[in-house]
């Protein structure tokens, strides 16, 4: 017979090494995948921390496991009286609470599709071309040889200036929503203070402000693709609460401000982060020269090794029995996607950048049903940047100083990534 599975009696995540942010994350889960570990571990929260490839692949695609709703992610700001002084996080749940990713069905498999409508692999391709042209721009605007932190100088500036193009931001709106953003990466310290939350109050409340202004302004321009979000929206009605299923975005603005913090960050964090891993490897771009397949494979290997995601959240919305045990209704589940990826059992000598491996089963995004809807654009912008190195000769060298990732995320961020980016030698 199956037992509820005693979470309160699993060693802590913190004993194991992990404090969070990608500097030890390596170490740690060489550690998690010795003989000597524990199945499972927990968070000072007694959640369930799920890190195995299998338990990650079987976690992921079952349908009692759902996403944090906004009312257990973020408790009492959203429930809150209207007289009520705003709990710190309140500004944070409001926007958030129109994210796909703190939806549960039947309202997440509609927003999904808005999104998908929007930002799916086909209509991506058709964007191509605005993000040839930035990246023409940025990499043009560069003197051969010279170093830069390739952050704010490539992988930002690409992944607003994406944006920008496709909303119409003002040169006012880019710079208050490239300070938001910046200011919104608080959001991902894993022990977050009330000073943090203040903070990140403000930085999504201005962030929210302008694709606010944005979604009105596009709307009254007659922006195609924001006038089918908006008829979108008018068929949806749901049922909702805060509690399990989550609710649904009414506004175009608020289908931009919830979902687009992803795409604002984490597809920069794919560029950067791929970049890393090819400057260290600088043979693979040689070897991919002329090849649209093994470019892709080179994408998701570098990805493989260094993804954005660390670990994200998820929630038992039903008891989940699985492999002799009962995971309850209510518990919440830490997915640790990035160690699925360094597991021996799924991917051998996972520490080796092999161009030829096997990506089959890769958690770079997460799986299942809640799988990352934003991947085909942060992929897009990296290979579109990666061919216009390769169309001007380039490589990317690792700079002098060393590149700098931030502590206590449960992202994999880089602070600072000093790269030269210079032609080679003509053969």
């Amino acid at each position: 017979m199956p037992e509820i599975i005693k979470i309160s009696d699993l060693p802590l995540l913190s004993e194991a090494g992990f404090a969070g942010g990608r500097d030890n994350f390596h170490a740690f889960c060489k550690a998690i995948f010795s003989d000597r570990q524990p199945r499972y571990f927990r968070t000072k929260a007694d959640a369930l921390v799920v890190f195995n490839h299998a338990d990650l692949m079987a976690f992921g695609t079952a349908p009692q496991i759902g996403n944090v709703p906004p009312g257990i992610l973020f408790p009492g700001t959203m429930d809150a009286p209207p007289d009520a002084e705003a709990a710190p996080g309140k500004r944070i749940a409001e926007v958030l609470s129109a994210q796909v990713f703190t939806t549960n069905p039947p309202i997440h498999g509609a927003s999904r599709r808005i999104l998908l409508n929007w930002i799916g692999p086909k209509q991506v391709t058709g964007m191509e071309g605005i993000v040839r042209d930035l990246v023409d721009n940025i990499l043009d605007a560069m003197d051969n040889g010279t170093e830069v932190d390739f952050v704010p100088s490539v992988s930002e500036a690409l992944t607003i200036g994406f944006w920008s193009k496709l909303l119409d931001l003002t040169a006012d709106e880019i710079a208050r929503i490239t300070q938001a953003t910046r200011e919104m990466n608080r959001l991902f310290i894993i022990d977050r203070t009330e000073e943090d939350l203040r903070a990140l109050d403000r930085a999504f409340d201005d962030y929210a402000k302008v694709l606010d202004d944005a979604a009105k302004r596009g709307l009254e321009n007659g922006n195609a693709d924001l006038l089918e979000i908006q008829r979108q929206l008018q068929e949806l009605n749901f049922e909702e609460d805060i509690n399990s299923v989550g609710v649904y975005p009414r506004t175009v603005s608020e289908v931009l401000s919830g979902n687009l913090i992803d795409g604002f960050h984490t597809a920069a964090l794919a560029s950067a982060n791929t970049c890393y891993t090819l400057s260290r490897h600088p043979h693979v771009l040689d070897e991919v020269r002329g090849s649209s397949q093994l470019l892709a494979k080179a994408i998701s290997e570098s990805l493989r090794l260094e993804p954005p995601v660390l670990l994200l959240r998820r929630y038992v919305l039903e008891d989940f029995e699985y492999d002799g045990m009962i995971v309850p209704r209510g518990t919440q589940v830490v997915m640790m996607w990035a160690a699925g990826n360094l597991d021996p059992k799924a991917f051998p000598e996972p520490y080796e950048f092999d161009l030829h491996r096997r990506h089959q089963g890769m958690t770079v995004f997460g799986n299942g049903i809640h799988i990352c809807p934003g991947r085909y654009v942060g992929i897009m912008l990296t290979r579109i940047l990666l061919e216009g190195l390769e169309a001007r000769n380039m490589r990317l060298r690792p700079g002098q100083s060393a590149a700098e990732w931030i502590p206590g995320y449960f992202m994999s961020q880089l602070r600072s990534l000093p790269i030269a980016i210079e032609r080679r030698a003509e053969e």
